[in-house]
């Protein structure tokens, strides 16, 4: 509904940031399993983002569709699984998390918008075109900002720390109460081949290779499986 876009407009442009950036800018990155853990994650991801560019070649008559499928193939909605981490994972599942999401979502976001701006509805016409939608994207600027002030070393900007903490705190309930008013099961109907490859990928091929490059990376039990809900959510 109209409400609902509104209230999810605010949470992309104010909310979500300011919960990206509180915990990406307390994240704790000097753990033991940090590289490993990282490593897998963002190279499984990366393995399903190349997969999902060649999709390419069968939506060829058809970008803006192509788009959507990308993005439901590689796109993650961590807040479901923060949500679920405690009791999936116990004390350490929220912190694993945290560490992803700064890299993850930074590094998703940008080609989510570089694929969109490319052969989305509203297709950019130069690189400088797609540059400028990637550089103006609120979650892009809030995760990269994010991470500069953690690997600065800045922990306390005073009041501001205390203000963007109570509006991150609103994202996750609006995040899922927004996912749920979203749904379409019409759409999801008519678009079936579709919803049925974005998730495909997502639920199974995008854990298989995150597992399998933290095998690669030599992950830890706990952190692996961490990576895999990752992958699936």
């Amino acid at each position: 509904s109209e409400q609902f876009g509104m209230v999810n407009r605010f949470g992309y442009f104010v909310l979500y940031p300011a919960f990206l950036f509180t915990l990406i800018s307390g994240a704790d990155f000097s753990s033991g399993d940090t590289l490993p853990f990282l490593g897998g994650v963002l190279g499984g991801f990366l393995a399903l983002a190349a997969l999902a560019l060649g999709l390419r070649l069968l939506f060829r008559g058809d970008g803006p569709a192509y788009t959507s499928v990308f993005q439901g193939s590689v796109r993650w909605n961590g807040f479901a699984l923060l949500a679920a981490a405690p009791a999936l994972y116990g004390p350490e599942g929220p912190e694993l998390i945290g560490l992803a999401f700064g890299p993850l979502v930074l590094i998703l976001n940008i080609i989510c918008v570089a694929v969109l701006a490319r052969w989305g509805a509203a297709r950019a016409t130069s690189m400088r075109a797609v540059l400028d939608q990637i550089i103006a994207n609120p979650l892009i600027i809030a995760c990269a900002v994010g991470l500069v002030t953690n690997f600065a070393g800045i922990r306390d900007l005073s009041y501001a720390s205390d203000a963007l903490s109570l509006l991150g705190q609103a994202a996750m309930p609006i995040a899922l109460m927004c996912v749920g008013a979203g749904l379409d099961f019409g759409a999801l109907r008519a678009s079936a081949a579709k919803v049925a490859t974005a998730c495909g990928m997502r639920l199974f091929l995008a854990p298989s290779l995150v597992w399998a490059a933290c095998m690669l990376t030599g992950a830890s039990p706990l952190a692996t499986a961490v990576a895999v809900g990752i992958g699936s959510t």
